[in-house]
């Protein structure tokens, strides 16, 4: 069998192997109990929290996406020119990056207006929010050539908007790429994206792609360069709980959540709830929930990343408790929601509620499909709990049968 077919046990067992540890000695390297590290080789368990998954990898010395990202029966195929991969690295490296090789002579007609660009932008933002990759991956290759024309042939506060422009879009083809699991892409888009919010004179929007390249690095398992990024940059911006704009302030509170998930991911709790405990701050100075540069934050955006360090750090009833105090129907856009019903899943899953777990995943499914479909840790949860199922009809395995995952 490939590699590529492997289970996540059979590659934790693989890798522990060719580097002459025994389970007990994994278990111990890891910091995690010899008992998951059992159930997974035996594939009892099929998943475990990416905080113990990310320990695992960096014991054994490989990424977490090698065990995670590659389990044939686990990850989604990525049809790469449906849903623009290919289109959008190529416009990412484009030849007019290349310096001494860019043309000039881009429009032949007149190019866009601001205005029009940034309507484009919040309609991509909208696709985004909604997780639909494949509409989304259609739009942004042209859209990036077009704002990076722009950049070129206008002039004075035109060309200083016409930056800002580009660095939205190539930030939103950044993440999209990490998303898809093509971080390295992803990081050459966030320096194409910082290079423009430099000559766009926006210090939220330079703050806003930082806290893009934690997320990033957060992907690649590089959990201190992802909490020190944000950090470096939220001190910075040295925030004036008084008199700050509510602008400002939810952009430092953004990169003290991308600090809090990559400590505590690092098995770092106490370091994860410091981090929280300023965004919270944060948030009760603003008083609501915002979204600055489509990026949610204020008190209910706080709470789901509570219950999400929770759930990282294995306090399932606590992720449930947080859980309460959370709005029952969080005013977050749809791929947000989801991954704070998957955390709800994963709790009510590890906890032995399988029918709680079901009913989460399946309103997640109803919410965001596109991104319930392409997420690792989501398809992982639903084939765990497909497998406990006791009636092949169960909704749960029917959700399994439509993500196209064996079971």
């Amino acid at each position: 069998m490939t590699s590529d077919h492997l289970s996540l046990g059979a590659r934790v067992k693989r890798a522990r192997k060719r580097r002459q540890l025994t389970q007990e000695q994994l278990a111990e390297k890891a910091e995690v109990s010899v008992d998951l590290v059992r159930k997974l080789e035996q594939e009892v368990r099929h998943t475990a929290s990416m905080s113990s998954l990310t320990r695992i990898a960096r014991a054994l010395d490989v990424e977490a996406a090698q065990l995670l990202g590659q389990a044939g029966t686990i990850e989604a195929s990525i049809d790469e020119e449906a849903v623009g991969v290919l289109a959008i690295r190529d416009e990412l490296s484009a030849l007019d990056y290349f310096p001494g090789l860019g043309d000039d002579n881009i429009f032949d007609d007149a190019p866009p207006t601001i205005e029009h660009m940034r309507g484009a932008v919040r309609e991509a933002e909208r696709i985004r929010r909604h997780g639909n990759f494949a509409q989304l991956g259609a739009m942004l290759p042209g859209l990036v050539a077009e704002a990076r024309a722009a950049t070129h042939v206008l002039t004075g506060p035109g060309q200083v908007a016409a930056f800002g422009v580009l660095s939205e879009v190539l930030q939103i083809a950044a993440t999209m790429m990490t998303g898809l699991g093509k971080p390295d892409i992803g990081y050459l888009g966030l320096i194409r994206a910082q290079e423009a919010a430099q000559k766009s004179n926006d210090e939220l929007l330079h703050a806003m792609n930082v806290s893009a390249l934690s997320w990033v690095f957060f992907k690649q398992g590089r959990l201190d360069d992802a909490e020190t990024a944000a950090l470096r940059q939220a001190a910075l911006m040295r925030p004036d709980f008084l008199h700050d704009a509510p602008e400002r302030l939810a952009v430092w509170g953004i990169l003290m959540l991308r600090a809090g998930s990559a400590a505590v991911r690092n098995k770092q709790v106490a370091r994860c709830e410091d981090h929280m405990s300023l965004a919270r701050t944060a948030a009760a100075r603003i008083g609501r929930d915002r979204t600055i540069y489509a990026t949610p934050f204020g008190p209910t955006n706080v709470g789901i990343a509570a219950v999400n360090a929770a759930v990282e750090s294995e306090r399932f009833d606590q992720a449930l408790s947080l859980a309460a105090e959370v709005p029952g129907d969080p005013q977050v856009s749809p791929t947000w929601k989801s991954r704070y019903l998957l955390d709800l899943a994963i709790a009510h899953t590890e906890l032995d509620h399988d029918d709680a777990a079901a009913d989460h995943l399946l309103a997640a499914e109803r919410v965001a499909p596109e991104w319930l479909r392409y997420h690792t840790l989501g398809r992982q949860t639903v084939r765990e709990l497909a497998e406990r199922a006791r009636r092949r009809q169960a909704p749960i395995q029917q959700l399994a049968d439509r993500l196209r995952i064996d079971v």
